[in-house]
């Protein structure tokens, strides 16, 4: 029989987490210019001293130590990518850029600024320099043995460039989950078919898509499907066959054609795990378990689909040892009064301005089935069911779409 619980979403991630393993997908190899946003399989050991030479973080001199102002003779100048075969006295000075290797004897760096060229030879040090300052030392940034990069790490541009440092041009990281999306209604048409009275265009498949290659999903298909019980059953057993997870968009709730909970109750070898969220907007959602791939059933409504989708697709996907990126978290304040759905978390839309005053949160209005209720907010602000509601001028916790 349909139902529809006011499942607390601490239940549902809690659910999930104890429901499925991370033992999917394996890992590959791939080039390094093609690794960006990829999750590192295994933790990343450097197995050098980067950089293997002292090096100067200015443009200046090298000298000893110094305790007073004093004129030293300049003995030479290095070159990029090259070391000069000197040791340095006391009284002597060597130039060197940024990134260049200091010479032997070097005790300091001194900025360039801090100093005048009176002859070809004589540099004046117009402050002592008794520290050894502007030098990176030999394996400051890397040492043998060390974990540069955890198991897990999404590999973020400042990541390849450290793969590169150590001298990667391949890396190893976890295969893409697949998920196909199911949108299942009478009303809905592609883009290819011509609109009529009573029709809309299906969209959930394309921002679904776009979020869930965003997470770092291989979307094998989208697929738009009538009400048609049968063929609804066979895509979705065909579509286990080969995703590790779907989704099926539309159906979810307990109207007359809404098969989802039905099917998944016929379908799936572990049964509904969950059937309705205390949430808003995505209270009709569903998840189910088949082996040990999830199926989630997604509300119609797009910014439902949207906020379930990467609420619930998100937490399976650390279950399976990916990592997930949030939301950006910021502090703002609110320019109008926002509710909660009665018994639920609700999630408010909300456009962000930044003022001087601080980030200034303006409640978005419109209905969870308007696609423009999401295109035309910045983030969203949360109400705790507990709460019921939060005041005009309330400082909270909001979020910046990622």
């Amino acid at each position: 029989m349909k139902k529809i619980e006011l499942n607390p979403i601490e239940h549902v991630l809690s659910v999930i987490r104890g429901t499925f393993d991370n033992k999917i997908g394996g890992t590959e190899r791939v080039k390094l210019k093609e690794a960006s946003h990829r999750i590192l399989a295994e933790a990343l050991i450097s197995d050098v001293l980067i950089p293997e030479f002292p090096k100067s973080t200015v443009d200046g001199y090298a000298v000893k130590f110094m305790d007073r102002p004093c004129q030293c003779t300049l003995v030479g100048k290095v070159d990029m990518g090259e070391a000069l075969n000197i040791e340095l006295s006391a009284g002597e000075c060597v130039y060197v850029p940024t990134g260049g290797v200091i010479p032997k004897g070097t005790d300091t760096m001194v900025m360039i600024e801090e100093t005048e060229v009176l002859t070809p030879t004589g540099v004046q040090f117009n402050k002592a320099a008794d520290s050894r300052d502007f030098i990176i030392e030999i394996g400051d940034d890397m040492k043998p043995g060390q974990v540069v990069l955890k198991k897990g790490t999404r590999l973020k541009p400042q990541h390849i460039g450290v793969l590169a440092s150590l001298g990667h041009q391949e890396v190893e990281v976890l295969k893409k989950p697949k998920v196909c999306f199911i949108s299942t209604g009478d009303e809905l048409i592609t883009l290819d078919e011509t609109l009529s009275y009573g029709k809309i265009r299906e969209i959930n498949g394309y921002t679904l898509t776009a979020i869930a290659e965003d997470m770092g999903f291989e979307v094998l298909e989208t697929l738009i499907l009538k009400d048609d019980y049968a063929r609804i059953k066979y895509e979705i057993e065909s579509a286990l066959e080969k995703a590790d997870l779907v989704a099926i968009s539309g159906g979810s709730s307990v109207g007359e054609k809404d098969y989802t909970y039905d099917l998944l109750s016929e379908i799936a070898s572990e049964g509904v795990l969950i059937s309705g969220m205390a949430i808003k907007p995505g209270k009709p959602t569903i998840v189910a378990k088949h082996t040990n791939k999830p199926i989630i059933g997604l509300p119609g409504h797009p910014v439902s689909a949207i906020v379930v989708f990467k609420l619930i697709a998100g937490e399976i996907m650390k279950t399976w040892g990916y990592e997930v990126r949030k939301d950006h978290k910021i502090t703002v304040k609110l320019t109008g009064d926002i509710y909660a759905a009665q018994g639920r978390d609700t999630y408010q839309m909300v456009t962000l301005e930044e003022t001087e005053a601080g980030i200034l949160a303006h409640p978005t209005p419109g209905k969870s089935g308007m696609i423009t209720l999401l295109s035309g907010s910045d983030g969203y602000v949360i109400i705790p069911k507990e709460l019921g509601s939060i005041k005009k001028e309330s400082v909270v916790e909001g979020y910046y779409f990622d």
